[in-house]
């Protein structure tokens, strides 16, 4: 027959175990980015891992409808390019469906061509900067890890303390 000791363990590591498993669940996450000229919707999906989610689906719709506008597939590269004039102030929401049932929805930023910019070139260095922000922002950083272990040895250390309380008044 277990302890009492032995199934304090097994409780503390069976309430530990999701917590080390939770980073893995999230190792592939399907992210996308997009903006709207006007004219042309562009922008690009990948995985969390930072690798392009090559030859996925998405759809264009207007915000709060399900009537896809157009839909296609992304490049090998993971970019997408549709061509799409619909009314001024349409707020575009772009979703990509990935592999293994992987979801990403975004609401397409909507840009404006400035006079002194040739269209095209302004459009490609936007979408490049766009594409910098949006991996900077979803990369997983050594000081989110060292903060996760933070909480972790925190609580370890709160449950050790009201274990020691709880044994003094015992006494």
């Amino acid at each position: 027959m277990p302890s009492n000791r032995m199934k304090k363990t097994l409780r503390i590591l069976t309430a530990l175990f999701p917590l080390l498993v939770a980073p893995h669940a999230l190792a592939h996450a399907l992210y996308v980015f997009a903006q709207y000229d006007g004219q042309t919707v562009t922008g690009k999906s990948y995985y969390s891992d930072m690798t392009p989610a090559a030859e996925t689906y998405v759809e264009v719709l207007r915000h709060g409808e399900n009537q896809p506008l157009m839909a296609g597939k992304t490049d090998n590269r993971g970019y997408f390019h549709f061509p799409l004039v619909v009314e001024p102030k349409v707020a575009l929401k772009v979703v990509v469906e990935g592999e293994e049932g992987h979801r990403a929805t975004v609401v397409a930023d909507r840009i404006t061509a400035t006079s002194n910019a040739p269209t095209q070139a302004s459009d490609e260095s936007l979408l490049l900067l766009r594409e910098d922000i949006a991996q900077l922002r979803d990369k997983i950083y050594l000081h989110d890890i060292l903060g996760g272990i933070g909480y972790i040895v925190g609580i370890a250390g709160i449950a050790a303390w009201l274990s020691a309380r709880k044994l003094r008044k015992g006494r």
